[in-house]
C-alpha cells in the first residue's frame, strides 16, 4: 500500500523543510511547492491527500489556493498556515473552504 502524500507549499526552504522532516516521520510521502502556479502544477500531475499552504506566497495568496482546491479537487484536506494570522484570516479561509 502506498503511503499517503502530502503537498506543502511556502516560499520559505526552513519551513518546507521542517513540515517535510515531521510529516515523512509521520509515514507520509511529501511533495513540495514553492508558489502557487507550482503548486498547481503538481496538482494537475500527481494525486495528494494533504495540503499545507503558507499564506503568504510570491505570486499571491494561501485562500486563492484554498478557493482553487475547492472548486478542482474538493475532497483534498487542506490547512493553511501563517505567521501573521488574524481573525479576519480565519474567517476568509473558512469561507474559501
Amino acid at each position: 500500500m502506498q503511503n499517503p502524500v502530502a503537498l506543502i507549499v511556502d516560499d520559505e526552504r526552513d519551513i518546507r523543510d521542517l513540515l517535510s522532516t515531521a510529516l515523512s516521520r509521520m509515514g507520509l510521502d511529501v511533495v513540495s511547492a514553492e508558489s502557487i502556479q507550482q503548486a498547481k502544477l503538481l496538482l494537475g500531475e500527481n494525486r495528494f491527500d494533504i495540503c499545507l499552504t503558507d499564506m503568504r506566497l510570491p505570486d499571491g495568496n494561501g485562500l486563492e489556493l484554498v478557493s482553487f482546491l475547492n472548486e478542482g479537487f474538493s475532497n483534498l484536506p487542506v490547512a493553511v498556515l501563517t505567521a501573521y494570522g488574524s481573525a479576519e484570516n480565519a474567517v476568509a479561509a473558512l469561507k474559501a473552504g
